[in-house]
């Protein structure tokens, strides 16, 4: 399904950086939970996309269209959460999680289907409420 986003098998280090890929897929969803990407949060994912993985094959914005191409086809985003529960540690879990609070607010307004599918993967993640709540309080007056 995200065979774009795949590591590679030989040779390559344990959380290659395609896994940010995914997690940014995961970070569309989100953003896009009220079916209105705001120009604020698509510009942030372009440059979580610019930090995430070399730009020399494709840029962020044909990036950012594949990451739209997969999410349209998608019925479910259990494969991305699958991807990262089998490749990150808890740490890096919260770390995506703390990204995709960062994407629901950067248009300064929480979508209740944007929070949802937070908590949701927060929980598929194995991240505990407690820390959804305060890696949430950390964007949430930004």
């Amino acid at each position: 399904m995200f065979s774009f986003f795949k590591k590679k098998e030989k040779g390559e280090e344990k959380a290659p950086k395609n896994l940010k890929l995914i997690a940014l897929c995961l970070a569309f969803e989100v953003a896009n939970a009220d079916n209105d990407i705001d120009v604020r949060e698509r510009d942030l994912i372009l440059e979580k996309i610019k930090e995430s993985i070399d730009l020399s094959i494709l840029t962020e914005k044909e990036i950012f269209e594949v990451i739209q191409e997969e999410s349209e086809k998608r019925v479910s985003f259990y494969d991305i959460i699958n991807d990262i529960n089998q490749n990150l540690d808890k740490k890096e879990k919260i770390d995506v999680l703390k990204m995709l609070w960062e994407i629901a607010y950067a248009d300064k307004v929480l979508d209740v289907d944007e929070e949802r599918i937070i908590r949701r993967s927060a929980e598929m993640l194995g991240i505990k409420p407690s820390i959804v709540l305060q890696t949430k309080e950390e964007f949430k007056n930004q």
